[in-house]
């Protein structure tokens, strides 16, 4: 049985089927409480597994965004809700706006460390840089003072918000994948395809793993910036690997992963920034759900994780040369991958599940 309170879930930058905030988030919510999510979208109103969807245009330029803010205070001000959860760093403004002036309960999902964000953003010059970071950080002090509470993705991120605050980790749903089919890829990498999550890199390493295994092919998933797609098609063309690479581009996640089932090997050799050093990738637990191996960079909180799952293995994210061989001796020992296969999909069903996070959002709400 639902109970009456009515959450407003706002994002102005996520599309409203956005892993964390829908499918894990809202779609739990809405099993005791009433949800509505409001997110840029295709459609005007839906109400998809228990959440109702209204939406905001698809946006395209910060202009956009701008308006579409407008239009979530204007909605947030109608609606009855007792609880605003939003998840932007952009939305900071409206949530101290809507705990003074309609007394709500404010509640901040923090997925990202911003100031590190802002800091890695090269379309920004060194001014902008720091009057971002000042702007943003005055505004993270002072929703210290209204807010009502904290979400946080990472444990790392109670380094700023250290009270008021409930760290909910962005582990995936159990869905039951078939991990077992035939295998058409060698490699995989999900997310977003930048440089500094290793791109070049990896396609330098399927270069040198080509001159060993002919036939070895990559499938990435993900966004590509279009600052970096030149420099992408350029090098697989330099390194004549059009034959061996596939580029998916952005698909829904659960086509995503259906690709990372039929694939071998799963990368994340993410290069050793701040926010990569002390977060862990979603895309970890997604392979160990589907029983893919992966090979990951060599930073401490990914080590400790490999202690507790042995999954995997990890390497310098830098080391070219030194990943290929990891990858190809691995490829090539039946056994020790078959273990690491089976040790991902225990670790991810025992401990590494959404489920394990569910009940922190039910006792969140019902405090409220």
């Amino acid at each position: 049985m639902q109970n009456s309170c009515n959450i407003f879930i706002g994002t102005s930058v996520h599309r409203w089927n956005d892993n964390r905030i829908f499918h894990k988030e809202a779609v739990s919510l809405a099993k005791k409480f009433n949800v509505e999510l409001h997110a840029p979208a295709d459609f005007s109103k839906q109400k998809v597994n228990g959440v109702n969807i209204i939406g905001f245009p698809i946006w395209e330029k910060e202009s956009d965004r701008k308006l579409i803010r407008k239009q979530l205070w204007l909605r947030l001000k109608k609606s009855n809700s007792k609880i605003f959860i939003f998840h932007d760093p952009e939305l900071i403004w409206i949530g101290i706006k809507a705990s003074i002036l309609l007394k709500r309960k404010v509640i901040y999902d923090i997925h990202e460390n911003t100031v590190q964000s802002i800091i890695r953003k090269k379309w920004l010059n060194p001014i902008s840089k720091i009057i971002a970071i000042m702007g943003y950080s005055l505004l993270q002090q002072i929703s210290k003072l209204f807010f009502y509470h904290y979400l946080l993705a990472e444990e790392s991120y109670t380094s700023f918000i250290n009270k008021n605050k409930t760290v909910i980790y962005n582990y995936p749903l159990k869905v039951d994948y078939d991990h077992q089919s035939t295998k058409e890829f060698d490699l995989v990498y999900l997310g977003d395809i930048t440089e500094d999550r290793g791109a070049l890199n990896m396609i330098r390493i399927l270069s040198i793993l080509k001159k060993e295994i002919p036939t070895i092919n990559f499938a990435l998933i993900g966004k590509i910036p279009p600052t970096l797609k030149d420099e992408l098609d350029n090098s697989i063309m330099k390194f004549g690997l059009n034959n061996n690479t596939k580029i998916f581009g952005y698909v829904d996640y659960s086509e995503a992963m259906k690709v990372v089932c039929k694939s071998r090997i799963g990368l994340c050799l993410l290069k050793p920034i701040k926010n990569y050093i002390d977060s862990y990738p979603t895309k970890l637990f997604d392979y160990m759900q589907v029983g893919v191996p992966y090979v990951c960079s060599n930073f401490p909180l990914y080590i400790k994780l490999l202690g507790k799952c042995n999954a995997g293995i990890s390497v310098d994210p830098l080391d070219v040369e030194g990943i290929a061989k990891s990858i190809y001796d691995l490829l090539n020992d039946p056994d020790r991958y078959n273990d690491l296969s089976n040790n991902g999909i225990k670790a991810l069903n025992k401990d590494y599940n959404w489920s394990t996070q569910e009940n922190k959002l039910f006792n969140l709400v019902e405090s409220v």
